[in-house]
């Protein structure tokens, strides 16, 4: 049986293409890249099998010094972590997989 997986920050998907490649059926969550709100965003519970996703890291980029010093503290990203465990909370799925990068 194929696997319902929900996809939060999706962006272009590529994370996405590569679970459909393995069979998975995904549904993209709301993205701001096509105008949803993650924030905003509340999955049903007991529908997903996993979820995958990978909130943007601005906040803990390594140039981050630079924002702060160019723009001030205001203009540094929000940390969108908090979001994605909110809604793996809500959907609580058998599993999940967040992407992230060292930095």
């Amino acid at each position: 049986m194929t696997q319902l997986i929900l996809s939060l920050f999706p962006g272009i998907g590529l994370l996405d293409q590569a679970f459909e490649e393995q069979g998975f059926c995904v549904v993209r969550g709301p993205d701001l890249l096509w105008g949803g709100d993650t924030k905003t965003f509340h999955p049903p519970a007991g529908k997903f099998d996993g979820i995958i996703g990978g909130p943007p890291c601005k906040a803990f980029s390594s140039l981050v010094h630079i924002v702060r010093a160019r723009y001030g503290e205001g203009a540094v990203a929000e940390n969108l972590i908090p979001f994605y465990e909110e809604c793996v909370y809500e959907a609580q799925p058998s599993w999940f997989l967040m992407e992230n990068t060292p930095r």
